[in-house]
């Protein structure tokens, strides 16, 4: 274990061997190497904006053929969403950061624009009828468990006035377009609620919010605002597991699922998602909704 002074923020590191292709965390570093570590901690009194850019990517990145994910290193713990045009591992390459060249080349990119929403099926609390973030923990950890898993710590996370220990847990496979995400909690109480969900796009959004716990949404946005030019077409989905389910609520941003723990205190819900630049892939509305309803639960 090393601890490093990353010029703003000091922090707890753990390096390991490098990481699989699929899921890793890389170190913003002067020199622009990028190693990759294992794992990665803050304090909770951290400035949230030297998290987010300590790590290269701001937070680990998983990735499958179909898709790539990063989980932001800050309070929101966002899921940001990365589409390929051909079924490959690419992000150590791009590092979601694809190039003009890259894009001719028929690399992927980073297609999504969360602003304030819930992105692509990000975890959060659930306080006076709004989603609320992981604001006030003792630490902040990332850690590469291995080459298609990553988990997200949150030690003393002060919710409703008590501490709760949370490992957030993501893992893909490379046989679908799947993130499987488990939400593990311990010191919650019978009254705390949390959420999850999916965001409208930025333009001409359809979609669906079903109260057996799944929701699609299909539309356009512009994820990069300094390329206004740079239009993605976008399809989300999301499947919440029955038994944590307490009810659905549609706002002018999300199409929400309120969620509580089993009685292992766990919560468990996949994420699918797609974009137009594939090959081969889903082009319209009415072929997204149908597949995301034709899938199986959990």
């Amino acid at each position: 274990m090393k601890k490093y002074i990353l010029g703003f923020a000091a922090c707890t590191i753990a390096l390991g061997a490098a990481a699989q292709t699929d899921a890793y965390i890389k170190l913003r570093d002067e020199k622009k190497t990028h190693p990759r570590i294992e794992s990665i901690s803050f304090p909770g009194d951290a400035n949230i904006r030297h998290m987010y850019d300590a790590i290269y990517g701001h937070g680990g990145v998983i990735e499958n053929p179909w898709v790539a994910y990063r989980i932001y290193m800050d309070n929101r713990q966002s899921l940001d969403l990365y589409v390929k045009q051909t079924p490959q591992l690419e992000l150590d390459v791009t590092g979601f950061y694809t190039t003009p060249e890259q894009l001719k080349e028929g690399y992927g990119c980073d297609v999504l624009w969360a602003g304030k929403s819930i992105a692509a099926g990000s975890f959060r609390g659930w306080q006076n009828g709004e989603p609320v973030t992981i604001d006030t923990v003792a630490t902040r950890t990332q850690k590469v468990i291995d080459d298609h898993t990553i988990q997200v710590i949150d030690k003393d996370w002060m919710y409703n006035g008590h501490p709760i220990q949370m490992t957030q847990t993501y893992s893909m496979s490379p046989n679908s377009r799947d993130l499987f995400v488990e939400i593990k909690l311990d010191g919650y109480l019978p009254g705390d609620e949390f959420c999850t969900g999916i965001q409208k796009l930025e333009s001409d959004n359809e979609g669906f919010l079903s109260s057996a716990g799944r929701a699609a949404s299909w539309g356009s946005n512009i994820p990069d605002k300094g390329h206004p030019e740079l239009v993605e077409k976008v399809g989300l989905g999301i499947i919440v597991e029955p038994e944590n389910l307490v009810s659905t609520l549609e706002s002018d941003l999300n199409y929400l699922m309120l969620v509580r723990p089993n009685e292992e205190g766990v919560i468990r819900y996949r994420v699918i998602a797609c974009g137009d630049r594939e090959k081969d892939g889903f082009t319209n509305y009415k072929d997204w909704s149908e597949y995301i309803k034709a899938l199986k639960n959990i």
